[in-house]
């Protein structure tokens, strides 16, 4: 589309084709409505769905009430298989390019070099169901090897602490599964990753309840949700709205590195503040630590990953409400694999995981590739040197391009993302001398405005051929944030800016007029 006037009044129906609208579908959430250009809530809980409501996919699919609703609104998955097929590559350079994904594919020629020479079909191990579900004892050692090595936790890591899962979607649902009754809550810190959402409510009919800091007396930046005296003042009052909305809070989550934010909770103080609220309160916590070794060297700042298992949380917590997360998907850049791992000291949640872990398992096949990853140390070390330069090399990268176009964004060093502040491209040029950026809050007067907006900005991204993703559907206070990944290969990053360059010389001279 190349006329930009009277941006408010164009839908996606009026100029996209279906693949496109599929794609927007997912990216305004993983758990919002079909967008248009008027509406982009939440879809009901099934709890108070009108009887009305998903009845025709009842009644021609044949089912059930959960499963209508599942299939109205919580399929990611069908036009995502699609859109797989029009993605870019070298032998499609028209496709898309999604900046959306929290994909590293830097060293994927070492991850393919590596599983080739290794691969060995053993049958006794491969093609019978040898150890069940919890995790083979080779993929369970080499972990607790490795956690020891690189995560430097105060007590020995055991295999009997340890249960992989098929990536951290598993572990995050297994775990709230088995803790939470349906309509408990899980504490998350926001902005939070969209994932969480799904992780949290899709099978457990949990809730996830947004841990917020821009309302907290003292409020100043995204830097206060790693200070501790305002995470725990943050914590404090999400418990107690939780519980006067009728909601029973059962855990705390926290990613560390954080998503979308690119920064780790850098000392034990930021854990202990939540540990305590969580001992006091007979809370879980849980730690997804996905990004552990994706932390690479950035000049502005200095901190580095400590793991909550490098604090002495005996102290702080009952051992049994204490979990940390892991998976290969990201520090061993194989989304693909399907392989995490969760650590915790409670027998019974691991005898509550594996009674549903015959649902979904790893093929012991897949845990031995990860183990022998984990095993070859020198290979592994190499890799995630690599791997970490290269990030850093990617780093600057777009903080270049953002610089040169004067815009602002987060400093971070961890994670895959950069959490980018465009809001100034939602606001009209006549708009500009009228208008402060905070009005551009969610909720606001102006909402339904900027909510539009920030949706377009999205969808003229895909006509040019790039895609990123909203930071309303991590919860961003503001409309105007986006994340956008920087760890592609080079050539398709720098493709990548190139056309979302243009998305911004679009709105330099404003579409919004």
């Amino acid at each position: 589309m190349s006329n930009y006037e009277d941006c408010d009044h164009v839908t996606a129906e009026t100029v996209m084709p279906r693949a496109v609208k599929a794609l927007l579908n997912t990216l305004t959430g993983f758990f919002y409505l079909p967008f248009s250009s008027t509406s982009q809530t939440e879809p009901p809980s099934r709890g108070h769905l009108k009887p009305t409501e998903c009845n025709q996919a009842a009644n021609v699919y044949h089912l059930s009430e959960r499963g209508a609703y599942n299939s109205c609104f919580r399929d990611i998955w069908g036009p995502r298989e699609k859109l797989a097929l029009e993605a870019w590559s070298n032998n499609n350079p028209g496709g898309c390019i999604p900046l959306r994904l929290a994909e590293n594919s830097l060293v994927h020629e070492d991850i393919v070099a590596f599983i080739q020479e290794q691969l060995k079909i053993l049958p006794l191990e491969h093609l019978t169901y040898n150890t069940g579900p919890r995790g083979s004892f080779r993929l369970r050692r080499a972990l607790g090897h490795y956690f020891e090595e690189e995560f430097h936790p105060l007590l020995p890591v055991t295999p009997d602490d340890l249960f992989v899962t098929p990536g951290l979607t598993s572990a995050i649902d297994s775990v709230v599964f088995s803790i939470c009754n349906p309509g408990d809550g899980i504490l998350v810190p926001v902005p939070f990753y969209n994932g969480f959402k799904i992780d949290i409510t899709h099978r457990s009919d949990a809730q996830l309840v947004g841990v917020t800091y821009d309302e907290l007396e003292g409020y100043s930046s995204l830097d206060d949700l790693f200070n501790q005296g305002m995470t725990k003042k943050a914590l404090d009052n999400a418990l107690k709205r939780a519980r006067a909305q009728g909601i029973e809070p059962r855990a705390v989550l926290i990613s560390n590195p954080h998503n979308p934010l690119g920064r780790s909770y850098v000392t034990g103080g930021d854990h202990q503040r939540a540990h305590w609220l969580c001992n006091e309160n007979d809370l879980h916590f849980i730690s997804d630590e996905i990004y552990a070794k994706s932390v690479f060297e950035n000049p502005v700042l200095t901190s580095d990953f400590v793991s909550a298992l490098a604090i002495d949380w005996m102290k702080l917590i009952a051992p049994n409400r204490f979990h940390v997360l892991y998976s290969a998907s990201k520090d061993f850049c194989a989304n693909g694999l399907r392989i995490g791992v969760v650590y915790s000291q409670n027998k019974g949640l691991f005898r509550s995981m594996s009674s549903i872990g015959a649902f979904s398992w790893t093929p012991h096949l897949v845990q031995d590739i990860w183990a022998a990853m984990l095993e070859n140390k020198e290979w592994r070390i190499e890799l995630h040197k690599k791997n970490t330069s290269l990030m850093a090399e990617n780093y600057g990268i777009i903080t270049r391009f953002m610089q040169k176009r004067r815009i602002l964004y987060y400093e971070m060093n961890a994670g895959l993302y950069l959490w980018t502040d465009c809001r100034r491209f939602l606001v009209s040029a006549l708009e500009r001398n009228n208008i402060d950026l905070d009005d551009l809050r969610v909720g606001g007067p102006n909402d339904g405005t900027y909510k539009r907006r920030e949706a377009r900005f999205v969808e003229i991204g895909i006509e040019q051929g790039v895609s990123i993703s909203p930071g309303s559907i991590y919860q961003a206070r503001e409309y105007g944030w986006f994340r956008i990944t920087f760890t592609a290969e080079k050539p398709m990053l720098e493709e990548g800016l190139r056309r979302f360059a243009k998305v911004l010389d679009n709105h330099e001279v404003s579409c919004w007029d």
